[in-house]
């Protein structure tokens, strides 16, 4: 099968498991300590893919530039989370209102699908590397996408959406 439609054909399965994992939120209440070993799993997963699989190779590619581009990622992320949407605690925690503004729920909306596409990309990328890579990444999606189901429809939830 081409490689394209393959991509394509994965992406919609992964975005079916965003809506998988917020079904499961919305249709059964999971204690809090549950709902964070599932995070858990998809964090640890991307996260060891990035680090054994994707980083290596796009630094065997591209050598020198790959390296600058993680970092410059590593920044971006690092500038959002400390400035556009500030959510670092430095150790102490600071959500003392438990009610989260509709407006918020938006965001999270907007942000899950800009995000989404850039997950279609990196499926695609790994793909056009090689077959074991781009399947690697797609696992790692797809199990990284069930826990944030949860956290989209929390976010929902908790704005009265």
């Amino acid at each position: 099968m081409n490689p394209i439609v393959t991509s394509i054909l994965l992406g919609l399965t992964a975005a079916a498991a965003n809506v998988f994992g917020g079904a499961i939120i919305v249709q059964r209440h999971w204690e809090r300590r549950y709902l964070r070993y599932f995070v858990a799993l998809g964090a640890g997963f991307m996260l060891a893919t990035a680090l054994v699989e994707m980083i290596p190779e796009s630094l065997e590619l591209r050598g020198r530039g790959a390296a600058l581009l993680v970092l410059l990622g590593y920044l971006i992320i690092h500038f959002f989370e400390h400035t556009v949407t500030p959510h670092f605690h430095f150790g102490e925690e600071t959500h003392h209102d438990e009610f989260v503004h509709s407006h918020k729920s938006y965001s999270v909306l907007l942000g899950l699908i800009i995000h989404t596409f850039f997950d279609g990309i990196a499926i695609a990328s790994g793909f056009l590397v090689s077959n074991v890579l781009g399947w690697l990444i797609f696992l790692a999606i797809f199990l990284h996408k069930i826990p944030e189901g949860f956290t989209v429809s929390s976010v929902m939830l908790a704005s009265g959406r």
